[in-house]
């Protein structure tokens, strides 16, 4: 007959023993990691600080050429928006990689991307040293005109040119040029208007006396002559006897201003029949 083993199980004090041991060298595993995890993410950001990428809406940067002035360049961006309403984006970039000349490769680039109307890009090759600006088709003409791009591109190659190349300072310096080609575009509009109302006013005026000096050649326009028997007889009327008071010698005054009147009276009459025998 068989029998069953009935019992109640229990820890033997060895087995708890290595219980224990390897409960603690799992607790010392999982504070080892943690410790590894909480110091990692720190040496990798320090590592990775000068190989980060920008990628914004206006800005790709692969070498990080910025650094922490992003936010600068971003609200320089928005300035220049609102001032001249050109919309600027920056591109940086270790090489092209094209075969086809820099600013052809650039514009390509830039009207792919659909851009809004006065767009400008700048775009840096920091291996190949090349530095494009161009501006999108579907730009004011005094935006696209081959002036105000050198004026651009001159302006953002200067910082560059100095022992340690200034990206921040390109960039800026490419917007404040963008600010000053928009005001001397606008003043330049101004005095053309100014001097196209000049030119209306002067054709105006040459046109009146034109036509005032046809019109008066054709006897529309004249002048009316007065004679010499009305002018005559106009100064005969202004003459008058001249009263003066005193007894003696006023008959003899009044006389004498008689005379002098039928004298003149007899001097037009003489005239006037010689102008009739003249004529």
């Amino acid at each position: 007959m068989k029998l069953e083993s009935i019992g109640v199980s229990r820890h033997c004090p060895k087995s708890s023993k290595r219980w224990n041991m390897a409960f603690c060298a799992l607790f010392v595993c999982i504070i080892s990691c943690c410790v590894l995890l909480w110091m990692a993410p720190a040496s990798h950001a320090d590592d990775t600080a000068d190989l980060g990428v920008t990628a914004t809406d206006n800005i790709t940067d692969t070498q990080n050429l910025l650094g922490s002035s992003v936010s600068q360049i971003t609200d320089a961006i928005n300035k220049t928006k609102k001032e001249t309403g050109v919309t600027v984006r920056l591109v940086y970039l270790d090489s092209f990689n094209t075969k086809s000349k820099p600013d052809k490769w650039v514009s390509s680039l830039l009207e792919s991307l659909d851009p809004k109307p006065n767009t400008v890009m700048l775009a840096v090759a920091s291996n190949d040293g090349n530095l494009v600006v161009a501006v999108s088709s579907n730009s004011e003409e005094w935006l696209r005109r081959k002036s105000t791009v050198e004026a651009l591109s001159d302006a953002a190659q200067k910082p560059l040119m100095e022992s340690k190349p200034d990206w921040v300072k390109s960039a800026t310096a490419m917007m404040d040029q963008i600010a000053v080609q928009k005001k001397t575009s606008t003043s330049s509009k101004t005095i053309w208007i100014g001097v196209g109302a000049f030119a209306g006013v002067l054709i105006l005026l040459v046109m009146i006396l034109v036509v005032f000096h046809i019109l008066r050649k054709k006897g529309v326009i004249g002048h009316k002559r007065v004679g010499r028997h009305s002018e005559r007889h106009v100064s005969a009327e202004r003459v008058h006897p001249v009263k003066v008071w005193g007894s003696d010698d006023a008959g003899g005054q009044d006389q004498t201003s008689s005379d002098i009147i039928s004298t003149q009276d007899s001097e037009s009459v003489q005239e006037t029949s010689s102008e009739g025998s003249d004529a």
